[in-house]
């Protein structure tokens, strides 16, 4: 299978349309209800150096102990971002009409990046009960795109590492499975480590570590996998991705 070029040439654009919908969620969850949302636990999507865009359905699992006695808990969203060139400018986004997924609009941002954003009437986003079917109506460059993914969602356990982190010496993050996966980020205070299919841990230096500060943070495993399609010629990305996220204490 054709492997993941690392480098993000564009993948910021649809890093911040995901913390968009992330941070929209947030304010449109039952305000009781003690939600860890910050910017580092927005999930990173893959991005490629080749091709016309990247159109990425993500479920996220955020886990957090409100504490008092009460089990911990789980949100469970459905996100969907996209993102459009021409093919050689991997750092302007181009206008490709309307896109859904699943038959959910995705708004398009000042950067030219799309997300979906949750709102009042649908908290918790996306309902990927099957593989994610995605409509683009096209303008300019960009061509009418209907398809439907048939890969299915990369599959993972729970984060099983500390909670706690050491302000000295490494640290390892680690989940007990993953599966069906092409690659996997692991990602701690916005340090982003890329392994290869099915990874379960990834270490994060003392270094790296020192340069997060200390305090409440975030740590996310992300195993995505991806498959292509040509529309008029041209050549398009579908990624499948599941994070899961938890809340951390760096000392």
């Amino acid at each position: 299978m054709k492997t993941l070029n690392e480098t993000l040439k564009w993948g910021r654009f649809l890093m911040i349309a995901g913390a968009v919908s992330l941070t929209v969620a947030s304010c449109n969850l039952d305000n009781d209800d003690p939600t860890p949302t910050d910017p580092a636990s927005n999930p990173p999507t893959p991005s490629f150096t080749d091709g016309f865009g990247t159109l990425a359905a993500v479920k996220t699992v955020t886990t957090f102990d409100p504490g008092f006695g009460v089990p911990v808990q789980e949100i469970v969203l459905g996100l969907g971002s996209a993102g459009f060139t021409d093919g050689a400018n991997y750092n302007q986004l181009l206008n490709a009409g309307s896109v859904t997924l699943e038959g959910e609009s995705l708004s398009q941002f000042d950067n030219g990046a799309y997300a979906y954003q949750p709102n009042n009437t649908n908290p918790t986003g996306i309902d990927f009960d099957g593989n994610p079917s995605w409509e683009v109506s096209g303008s300019g460059d960009i061509p009418a795109i209907s398809h439907t993914t048939n890969i299915g969602f990369p599959t993972l356990g729970a984060i099983t590492s500390s909670t706690t982190i050491p302000g000295s010496g490494d640290y390892t993050l680690t989940v007990a499975n993953v599966a069906g996966a092409d690659s996997v980020w692991f990602m701690l205070g916005g340090v982003v480590h890329v392994e290869g299919p099915n990874s379960t841990s990834s270490v994060f230096t003392e270094a790296e570590i020192n340069g997060m500060g200390t305090g409440a943070n975030f740590a996310q495993v992300a195993p995505y996998k991806f498959e292509t399609a040509t529309f008029s010629g041209k050549l398009f990305y579908f990624v499948t991705e599941t994070v899961k996220t938890q809340s951390v204490t760096i000392e």
